[in-house]
């Protein structure tokens, strides 16, 4: 389990939220490590040698193609995130899309699973917008709900 963003950035900060909200459920579970890392960049290194990842971070679809709040997830294939959503993950300048294309390109990646959630506030010292902080229980559940798919019975 792997959450990403900036704690100082509005909206960007649901990532490392989510997964620290989660993290009760998520100890539990047999296999499953968490990970608060900050920038997708450190996803290359953590996706080494494992059989699947969830990843968790704020997204901006282009052109507002999403409502803020909105929790999208998506599967990874071996040549990394699907074309049509690679362009619409993440609010940073390389995030999990460039992040899981590098480390396909680099070698084998795992099963990757990203959920985010659709941002509308992302300026430095702002709290979470009201329609991010009212998605946040869902994304919460969707992690969990991954996390316990992926660990097996």
């Amino acid at each position: 389990m792997i959450g990403l963003g900036n704690p100082e950035a509005g909206d960007d900060a649901v990532g490392l939220l989510s997964v620290q909200l989660a993290r009760p459920e998520l100890t539990e579970l047999p296999g499953v490590e968490i990970v608060q890392a900050g920038a997708g960049v450190h996803v290359i290194d953590l996706l080494q040698g494992i059989e699947a990842a969830v990843v968790v971070d704020a997204i901006r679809a282009p052109l507002g193609g999403r409502a803020p709040g909105t929790v999208v997830r998506v599967e990874a294939g071996p040549e990394g995130l699907p074309a049509e959503a690679s362009s619409s993950l993440s609010s940073h300048g390389f995030g999990v899309a460039e992040a899981v294309g590098l480390a396909a390109a680099l070698g084998e990646v795992p099963l990757v699973v990203f959920i985010g959630v659709e941002v509308a506030e992302l300026t430095a010292g702002s709290p979470l917008s009201a329609p991010v902080e009212a998605a946040l229980p869902a994304l919460v559940a969707a992690v969990v709900e991954e996390a316990r798919r992926l660990a097996g019975p």
